[in-house]
């Protein structure tokens, strides 16, 4: 299981979300999910930036 990190700024601030996903299709379906319920929240525009993968055991 890998952790893919995304940047979600929202104009106030950047959030960093860590989602734990098998594979970044995954990752970016569970991402928009989050961003449709930030949306529903706020009205703001949010910008979406993909910053990494966190790999587990990678030793």
């Amino acid at each position: 299981m890998k952790q893919f990190v995304f940047l979600i700024d929202t104009g106030n601030e950047t959030r960093e979300h860590k989602i734990a996903a098998s594979g970044m299709t995954d990752a970016v379906n569970r991402i928009k999910d989050i961003k449709n319920h930030l949306k529903k929240d706020s009205n703001s525009t949010l910008k979406i930036k993909f910053k990494g993968v966190i790999y587990e055991n990678a030793f």
